[in-house]
């Protein structure tokens, strides 16, 4: 089978997007979404690819970056959360030469090889066609219980309500000054966590972030102050509303307020025909990981999260692994992107 291959613009990849079935629009997974998402560094370029053939669609964006010691080759990567061609097809035979489509694309770019997230809610890994693994468990809220907190586990329930008695207020904002305070906000917060300088984005991603119809911003504060605060993201009548990035002070941490956040969040979702709150994993695959307990408290309800790896111009990544030591019979233990 044939296949065209292009590369489509931001504009034309989202109105390709949003004529995608309900189950696929899934905000982080959005061609708007992973152009906001490369503003977390200038050496990110985000490109989107689709194919049309009859009825079928098949749509991916990926973030490319430079491999630092191989001149004119690049790296691609899923923008921060999920990524993963989107298409309405199951047909084998399509699936395997839009794929065939892209790596020969990838192989005239320079693309050596690519890492992808797969977002639990989408079943965006079948039309992968590299490598796919189980990475860890992550949490999701059914937001159709009544009363939406029923699913909270005990200890969670009384954060919430030692929130409330405290006079803590939860407001949701678009304004640009919040937004520009979040970002401040959450780089103390990852500072206070020790965090890798990775996750310190600069005030321009979170004006990126704020220019997406799909974004809200959710704070939580007593007098001024704030105590968390999270962005969330959920496509115009979208099924899974997303929790993306949040942080809180030491005081909102001692008040209880980051289990405010995520009731908040939960109550407007159900209110916005959501089905679920996507709360994701912890920061790493242990089970008793800290971040995976606190969301464990919302939700006994988990997914699994995987991950997919594809090497594309076979040639030149085993020079480039070569470089560094290993082989086809000793591989990395992850792909040579960085």
């Amino acid at each position: 089978m044939s296949m065209q291959l292009r590369e489509l613009s931001t504009d034309e990849a989202q109105a390709r997007f949003e004529r995608l079935p309900a189950a696929w629009r899934i905000a982080s997974l959005s061609p708007a979404f992973a152009a906001a998402d490369a503003n977390r560094a200038a050496s990110l370029r985000c490109v989107h690819m689709g194919v049309e053939h009859g009825e079928a669609e098949w749509l991916h964006s990926v973030h490319l970056r430079p491999l630092a010691d191989e001149p004119d080759a690049w790296g691609a990567i899923a923008p921060y959360g999920y990524g993963g061609p989107l298409t309405t097809s199951s047909d084998p035979a399509f699936l395997a030469a839009a794929w065939a489509a892209w790596q020969a694309w990838c192989v005239g770019q320079g693309v050596l090889a690519e890492f992808c997230r797969f977002h639990p809610h989408s079943p965006s890994l079948q039309a992968f066609g590299g490598g796919v693994r189980e990475n860890r468990r992550t949490v999701t809220v059914g937001l159709s219980n009544s009363p939406v907190e029923a699913g909270y586990n005990t200890l969670t329930r009384r954060k919430i309500a030692r929130a409330r008695r405290a006079g803590v207020q939860a407001r949701w904002s678009r304004a640009p000054q919040d937004w520009r305070a979040f970002g401040a906000f959450y780089r103390q917060g990852m500072e206070a966590l020790g965090a890798a300088p990775f996750y310190f984005f600069g005030d321009h991603y979170f004006d990126a972030l704020a220019a997406l119809p799909c974004a809200r911003l959710l704070v939580c504060e007593r007098a001024g102050q704030w105590l968390s605060a999270g962005v969330y993201l959920q496509e115009e009548g979208g099924a899974v509303m997303e929790y993306h990035l949040g942080a809180s002070s030491p005081e909102g941490k001692a008040l209880g307020t980051a289990c405010l956040l995520q009731d908040e969040a939960a109550r407007l979702g159900a209110s916005l025909g959501a089905a679920w709150l996507y709360l994701g994993g912890g920061t790493d695959t242990r089970e008793d990981n800290p971040l995976l307990f606190y969301k464990r408290g919302f939700s006994r309800h988990t997914l699994p999260y995987c991950v997919g790896e594809a090497i594309h111009d076979d040639n030149r990544y085993w020079s480039v692994a070569a470089r560094h030591g290993f082989d086809r019979q000793h591989p990395p233990a992850r792909l040579l992107l960085d």
